[in-house]
């Protein structure tokens, strides 16, 4: 979501004030160029061409080396596993020498914290570069629904379009259920967020879950027309164009619910982000991390996104990496919570 100035305001404030409090390892280290000159720097995408994590991917190989004199950036797709073939590929495989990077799948620091099978990296051993934008999600319901906003929705039963088990189209309302007393009922297999959209218009399902920049670009009608109603937004904070719309940890009951909750909304959080390899020298983490913040802040940057109509809410990999290292040191029991309502207690 960007502001008239082509920021999302509440993530370049965390950004900031993370920045300026924490300023640790990598990112204290000099940034130094001069090693990427006549180097080719790969960008791993975990999906196939043509979605947002391949579109962000390219996005950021065309400038981020502008910020890097003398350097060239291919972006290679790496679909698979849901996207944990990409991640763990970065984490054991890749040379550790600041030349592979990865747009991670948002709910990358999730899995870990949830020990879903397959993953074998950890997420605050990688050297974050930082967040090109957050991922703002939200359940959506029809405007002829009799659900109408989350109070309603813990009233009555609601049908709601989802993609797989895993996937948080699934894992937030199953949350919500357990935690706050929705009764929200999964109608699963939708392959797209447009598919679950149309499925929702089309009477199929009361609602559905929706990203707010899918909306945006694919369906302005019914934002302009207010033909959706907005039942709670995915994060751990309101967004500016929906003020009235609950941020999802505000639905909490008591401090363990809201930060199992906030476990969840760590999806949003991490969005389309840049990460590389554990163990990659100082000074390229911190000349990575310098080219990002310089690609963030340059208006031909700005200019393209606000061409593609997408997202754009910067945060510093130093800010990004204390979030991630926050997430790995979650308490057991919001993870025990957390593993218990999403998998059944399995580690």
């Amino acid at each position: 979501m960007a502001s008239k100035t082509g920021r999302h305001k509440p993530a370049s404030a965390l950004a900031a004030g993370a920045c300026g409090a924490l300023l640790f390892g990598a990112g204290a280290a000099q940034a130094d160029p001069s090693f990427y000159k006549d180097k080719s720097i790969v960008i791993l995408a975990p999906a196939d061409p043509g979605g947002s994590y391949d579109l962000y991917g390219r996005l950021a190989a065309t400038h981020l080396v502008k910020h890097l004199p003398g350097a060239s950036a291919v972006v290679q797709n790496m679909p698979g596993a849901g996207g944990l073939r990409a991640i763990n590929y970065l984490y054991s495989v890749a040379q550790k020498d600041g030349l592979t990077l990865l747009m991670p799948t948002q709910d990358a620091a999730l899995s870990e914290a949830l020990g879903r099978e397959g993953v074998s990296y950890k997420i605050d051993r990688m050297n974050w570069l930082g967040r090109i934008a957050p991922s703002i999600d939200l359940s959506i319901t029809w405007r002829t629904s009799k659900v109408k906003t989350i109070q309603d929705a813990k009233a009555m039963q609601i049908t709601m379009a989802a993609t797989g088990p895993n996937s948080p189209t699934s894992t937030n309302l199953v949350a919500l259920n357990a935690l706050v007393g929705t009764q929200f009922k999964l109608i699963q297999g939708y392959k797209s967020n447009a598919e679950m959209s149309v499925a929702m218009e089309r009477g199929e399902t009361d609602g559905a879950f929706a990203t707010w920049a899918t909306l945006k670009t694919s369906f302005p009608s019914w934002i302009e027309e207010k033909k959706i109603n907005y039942l709670v937004v995915y994060s751990t904070e309101r967004i500016p164009e929906l003020p009235d719309v609950p941020a999802m940890t505000e639905l909490a009951v008591d401090e363990q619910s809201r930060a199992v909750l906030a476990l969840l909304a760590s999806t949003g959080t991490l969005g389309r982000s840049l990460v590389t390899t554990p163990d990659t020298p100082k000074d390229r983490v911190a000349t990575l991390r310098k080219a990002f913040d310089q690609m963030t802040a340059d208006p031909a940057f700005a200019g393209d996104v606000q061409k593609l109509r997408i997202e754009f809410g910067p945060m510093s990999g130093e800010a990004l990496q204390a979030q991630m290292t926050q997430l790995a040191q979650s308490p057991p029991d919001v993870i025990a919570r957390a593993r218990a309502i999403l998998m059944g207690g399995a580690k």
